[in-house]
């Protein structure tokens, strides 16, 4: 019995050992696999028009700094897709403009990841497998020269030699003229250095009309419009308005040859008239009179004419023919009571 008991605590023991044995492993497991998922590179892709002689395994840089490489290049449509594998701690920011340029004059090209200034601190960072919007090629001095080449090309030797035969004739001897020259150069270039900020302000001030304007584009195209409009109506009536200007240019010249028809008639009227306002303005004060006593004239003359007519009526037409003993008209005696 005693064996027995021994050897079912010894096999408990080991069991318990065993268990806390795995979960151990599997926790180091575990780890082991968010270690790992925490390295995982980012993958970047950006589309250019040329690339140029830009290879794999060439360096992708962000503030001058390495951050990953070229890992694939190739051929997509007319564009060549440039894929990357950025380091996993570094945070590209959405915005971000890709540059296909060299290191130096003869370096090796690279991928620099330009941050512009209007993407704010603490951008969203690109996901793994996005792909960059905004991409440039910086042209190498070999494809400068190409473009001067071909502008100079035209010129040939001996125009070249008369050009600068006539430079030497033009600017020999003059050697302190072009020093002065210079020296006026350099004092106009430090007045202008010693303006930065005026000028700086003035730009500003120009970008402001710029964008007043701009937002005001569609009142001033509707502007344009209706000017336009009217230059049309006015083209279309033009012959109109020619005939009306005409006709008062004629009424202009018939209306000054009837003034000086009778110019003597028209001073003598102007002339009368100053006489006659003379002497209304001599008899201002009788007019005011007569205007004041008018209507009491007026007044007097119809009661006079009515109390004549009222005793002509009483005298023929009632005296003795009214049988009212009472009334003062029988007696037929004016102003006497009967």
């Amino acid at each position: 019995m005693k064996l027995r008991t021994r050897s079912a605590g010894s096999l408990a023991g080991a069991l318990k050992r065993l268990a806390v044995a795995g979960l151990v492993v599997a926790a180091i497991f575990s780890l082991a696999m968010v270690s790992c998922s925490s390295s995982q590179e980012l993958t970047l892709k950006a589309s250019f028009s040329d690339v140029g002689d830009l290879t794999k395994g060439a360096p992708v840089m962000l503030a001058d700094v390495t951050v990953g490489k070229v890992t694939a290049i190739r051929l997509d449509g007319y564009s060549a897709l440039v894929t990357m594998a950025i380091q996993p701690k570094v945070q590209v920011p959405s915005g971000v403009v890709a540059r296909v340029r060299r290191t130096s004059l003869l370096g090796e090209r690279i991928v620099d990841l330009s941050v512009p200034d209007n993407v704010r601190a603490g951008a969203p960072a690109l996901k793994d497998g996005a792909t960059i919007a905004r991409t440039e090629v910086r042209p190498d001095l070999e494809d400068v020269v190409k473009e001067g080449t071909a502008a100079i090309g035209p010129i040939t030797e001996s125009e070249v030699a008369t050009l600068v035969n006539e430079g030497y004739k033009g600017f020999g001897g003059r050697g302190p003229q072009l020093r002065t020259l210079l020296g006026n150069f350099s004092t106009i270039i430090t007045a202008y250095a010693g303006e930065t900020d005026t000028i700086r302000s003035l730009i500003n001030s120009m970008n402001q009309l710029n964008t007043t304007i701009a937002l005001k584009a569609a009142a001033h195209a509707a502007a344009v419009g209706n000017s336009a409009r009217a230059l049309t109506m006015l083209r279309q009536e033009s012959g109109r308005l020619e005939s009306a200007i005409k006709a008062l240019d004629r009424l202009s010249v018939g209306a000054r040859r009837i003034m000086d028809q009778h110019a003597d008639e028209m001073g003598r009227f102007f002339s009368q008239m100053q006489t006659i306002l003379g002497v209304l303005k001599d008899q201002h004060n009788a007019i005011v009179g007569l205007l004041q006593y008018a209507p009491l004239h007026n007044r007097n003359t119809q009661l006079v004419e009515f109390e004549e007519w009222n005793q002509i009526f009483q005298d023929f037409v009632i005296c003795g023919f009214n049988e009212d003993k009472k009334d003062p008209a029988r007696t037929c005696t004016p102003g006497r009571k009967g």
